[in-house]
């Protein structure tokens, strides 16, 4: 009997599945038929994922992203025209809790995912090249280690102790080199292919866009010269969120997006402000306003982002005059 009412559900519309994935197993749940599935995150499990959801008429596949877990999962479904949406984890858990479910287990993450594409359809991606991923992987990488440089610098500089200094000393010198080699690994896969080599090539003519940041804007941000200015500035976590209630009206704060981005363009501003001059004038023209550097750094960090969507949408490389001013 259960199988029958399965079976009648699923001819009555399009299903909407939801796929926790963790390193050894993808938990499986379909909607409106609440039928379940439970496989290995391997090769075959994969195949027969596959040949289970071949019964049903599907709608939209939502997975999260998970380390490099989902990774095969995503491009064996999308290689099968199957929709898939890869889904931010922190917007499904805030969806979890505002429909009332705060446990989080694999089996209900699966449920959640699936009730989320029903409800929120997100939108349909291929997943990105190999180049991608393994730039995304050394991009962190490197950040990975500046971050673990600057904190042994600063604990040299407050060390007394021979020994210890002598060890911090030799481990900053080791991580200078591991950083060198991550940066050539990350120019050696940019020069290797034509459509990146172009973007980096564009992305470099910004006065005050260097190399690490372009890096980073090509590995986290391909979607740059598809968007239009207010989404690449939130997407970059730059745009200004209002904050409103009633007679209230607090001040607006960046928030959201992606971080590792975010923070590439602001080191980009605190460069951009003194070396390209149609930004530096920006820059003063704020401050003369009565902006704290902070805020106008932020807003020169979101005008270069913006400008670097446009010259990627354009195919052209910065000028100190826009072609049609010129």
């Amino acid at each position: 009997m259960q199988g029958k009412e399965a079976s009648e559900q699923e001819t009555r519309g399009q299903s909407s599945v939801g796929i926790d994935v963790s390193k050894h197993r993808l938990d499986v749940c379909v909607l409106p038929c609440g039928e379940r599935l439970a496989v290995a995150n391997t090769p075959e499990g994969i195949r027969r994922l596959k040949r289970w959801l071949a019964r049903f008429d599907l709608h939209l596949v939502a997975i999260e992203a998970t380390g490099k877990w989902h990774r095969p999962l995503w491009r064996s479904l999308h290689a099968t025209a199957i929709p898939v949406a890869m889904v931010d984890p922190f917007k499904t858990r805030m969806f979890a809790k505002a429909t009332g479910v705060f446990a989080k287990t694999d089996r209900l993450d699966a449920a959640v995912l699936a009730r989320f594409a029903a409800v929120m359809a997100p939108a349909v991606r291929p997943p990105p090249p190999q180049i991608q991923e393994e730039l995304c992987e050394l991009v962190a990488g490197r950040a990975a280690a500046v971050a673990e440089q600057t904190d042994l610098k600063n604990q040299l500089a407050a060390a007394a102790v021979a020994l210890f200094r002598q060890q911090l000393t030799r481990r900053i010198a080791r991580l200078d080199k591991d950083i060198e080699a991550l940066e050539r690994a990350i120019l050696t896969r940019i020069k290797a292919d034509a459509g990146l080599a172009r973007r980096f090539a564009i992305l470099t003519s910004i006065p005050g866009v260097g190399a690490t940041v372009a890096a980073t804007l090509i590995a986290r941000l391909a979607e740059l010269g598809t968007l239009t200015d207010k989404a690449v500035a939130a997407l970059a976590g730059l745009a200004p969120v209002a904050r409103q209630s009633g007679e209230r009206d607090d001040k607006r704060v960046i928030f959201g997006g992606r971080a590792s981005v975010r923070r590439m363009l602001y080191l980009a501003a605190l460069s951009a402000a003194r070396h390209n001059p149609d930004v530096a004038t920006f820059y003063r023209r704020l401050r003369a306003n009565g902006k704290p550097a902070k805020l106008a750094l932020v807003a020169v960090a979101r005008k270069l982002a913006t400008l670097a969507n446009l010259l990627i949408a354009q195919d052209r490389t910065w000028l100190p005059i826009p072609p049609n001013q010129a």
